[in-house]
């Protein structure tokens, strides 16, 4: 089983094509940002952390739109 659950990600305001959309957006910038950060400090993944070099991009994007980080905004 996936935790969070689709309707805990939902909260039926959203449906799942904009929860696909949404992730897919939020995992493409923290690529950007994990990458952005790497080349900043010109060193290898390990000065960043063990957390966030383990986990898939998509997974932490996931986390935050669970907690509440990162929103889908609707018009």
């Amino acid at each position: 089983m996936l935790y969070p659950s689709i309707q805990d990600l939902t909260n039926d305001e959203i449906n799942r094509y904009m929860l696909v959309i949404g992730t897919a957006k939020s995992a493409r910038y923290v690529t950007y940002k994990f990458n952005q950060e790497l080349e900043a400090r010109k060193e290898s993944e390990k000065a960043i952390g063990i957390e966030e070099s383990c986990k898939k991009s998509v997974s932490v994007a996931v986390d935050k739109l669970h907690n509440g980080q990162f929103k889908i905004i609707t018009e």
